[in-house]
């Protein structure tokens, strides 16, 4: 009788643990992306927020909220307007780099690969990036410093 229930608790356990590891393995692994990849990696991940942060010499804080109670950054919250910001910028340099910029690594002799593949993730840091107009600054100044005499 002891065996029986403990062979049955094992394998009530043992099926626990298959289950939850095939369900969280169909599950995304970050929240809450809607231009990055479903799929991308930690590593992956991080070097597009470097970029960012490098681009626009900010921290994580600047579009990410922070729970000071926990000190912990809430990166999956759509609560602060420079995220969404952040994502139509994303958007608008794969888009000048998509339309614009395939056709030209073509001409330069670069292969067609770019125009061929049209998965707009490819073409995010491509040419055009934050880094571009940015330079560092967060709100950069979009007009040329007064010439001087």
């Amino acid at each position: 009788m002891m065996n029986k229930s403990f062979l049955t608790v094992l394998v009530l356990v043992v099926s626990i643990f298959g289950l939850q590891a095939f369900t969280s393995a169909n599950q995304p692994r970050f929240k809450n992306l809607h231009i990055l990849p479903q799929d991308i990696t930690k590593d992956g991940l991080d070097s597009v927020m470097q970029h960012f942060t490098a681009s626009l010499g900010v921290r994580c804080s600047f579009c990410h909220v922070r729970d000071e109670a926990t000190k912990r950054t809430d990166f999956s919250s759509d609560a602060k307007p420079e995220k969404l910001i952040a994502r139509k910028m994303m958007l608008m340099s794969i888009d000048i780099n998509k339309n614009h910029f395939s056709e030209i690594e073509e001409e330069m002799g670069h292969g067609t690969s770019a125009a061929a593949d049209t998965s707009s993730v490819q073409y995010m840091l491509k040419y055009v990036t934050c880094y571009t107009c940015h330079k560092g600054d967060a709100h950069p100044v979009n007009i040329p410093p007064a010439r001087e005499h």
